[in-house]
């Protein structure tokens, strides 16, 4: 009664992919999607790097930043050479990309390096490098291993931001330490009068009448300017002030010439110092008479305009104050009309071209 009913096995399931798959539009549409993704990550990288580069063009940093990235790529391809010589089966490392690791070697050869090779009279300085120019040194390398990051994306190495490696941290720890006893070691060499380091009331008196043989107008004045160089001086940064002075005599005070600075190397926080002068028995070597020829260039070798002093009380967003339009003027500009804030570069540059001087 019960029949057996047998049944054939069905036949397995073909595991191959069929031929369609080969050109299914799927696949194509990826790949068309990843070409556009790495066409719209390249076009954006190249966005922030032009708006970063137009930032910079109003500071010094750009050109600070790229001089340490220079040296560091000079030091490093310099060294791996001479690790090459002396092993024949050493592979040589290349200075990109910028890692932690070739950060390290760097920073420790800057510690102890003279922070001028040689001064023009071929003497050589025994001043090193400090705190500072450590940090500057960590910033411009990590910037630009910021900007490149994403060319070496397979290389997990060129990811790692520098100030999150444990040796970056030590060594920048180990220059914070360091400084004290090497400024110390400056002011001693100093004292005794090393020449690598200062000059002497001589040498600095004959750069300040050195700018007294220039010709022509401009230049006289640009001469003038450079004895008394401070890049972002304005003119209402500086007034007098009585000084007392005790040893005198009880009641004596003195009359000072006093800069206001609110930003500066040994000052990043914005807060406003007040740095003075007094007049000097050798007319060379006074800070107050450099400025006083400055100005007197000013107006009567390159006749430059005197500026409108009155004060503007329309202008709401100055408040009760008013607006002074010379309070806008820079001591130091590199522009006849005061108005043009000079460049680190540019300070750096006629600082040096003073010295060749002697």
């Amino acid at each position: 009664m019960n029949e057996v009913v047998e049944r054939q096995p069905s036949p397995p399931m073909s595991t191959s992919t069929p031929s369609v798959l080969a050109t299914n539009p799927a696949t194509s549409g990826d790949a068309a999607l990843k070409k556009s993704m790495d066409a719209l990550e390249a076009q954006t990288q190249l966005l922030r790097q032009d708006i970063l580069a137009k930032n910079q063009e109003r500071k010094a940093t750009g050109e600070t930043y790229a001089r340490h990235y220079k040296g560091y790529s000079i030091w490093f391809d310099t060294e791996q050479a001479r690790l090459a010589q002396q092993d024949s089966n050493y592979a040589v490392i290349p200075s990109l990309p910028i890692t932690p690791a070739k950060v390290t070697l760097f920073l420790n050869y800057e510690m102890t390096r003279p922070k001028k090779r040689k001064l023009p009279d071929g003497t050589q300085s025994t001043s090193t490098c400090g705190h500072d120019h450590a940090k500057q040194v960590v910033s411009a390398l990590e910037q630009y291993r910021s900007n490149h990051a994403h060319d070496y994306r397979h290389i997990p190495e060129a990811q790692i931001p520098l100030r999150s490696d444990a040796r970056i941290k030590m060594l920048e720890a180990s220059f914070k330490a360091n400084e004290p006893e090497r400024i110390k070691k400056a002011h001693a060499l100093k004292a005794v009068g090393t020449r690598a380091d200062t000059y002497t009331d001589t040498q600095l008196s004959g750069l300040a009448t050195s700018g007294l043989e220039s010709k022509g107008p401009t230049t006289i004045w640009r001469a003038m300017r450079d004895r008394a160089i401070s890049r972002s001086l304005l003119w209402s940064d500086m007034f007098c002030c009585d000084v007392p002075m005790h040893a005198k005599g009880r009641g004596e005070k003195l009359r000072a010439l006093t800069l206001i600075a609110d930003g500066s190397k040994v000052n990043t926080t914005g807060r406003v110092d007040e740095h003075g002068a007094f007049r000097h028995l050798c007319v060379e070597l006074c800070p107050i008479g450099a400025i006083g020829f400055l100005f007197f260039t000013h107006f009567h070798i390159i006749n430059s305009p005197v500026p409108d002093f009155s004060v503007d009380f329309d202008n709401a967003d100055y408040g009760e104050y008013g607006r002074r339009e010379w309070y806008e003027l820079y001591a130091f500009s590199t522009s006849k009309d005061c108005k043009r804030e000079m460049q680190y570069a540019t300070h750096r540059d006629r600082v040096k071209s003073m010295g060749y001087i002697l």
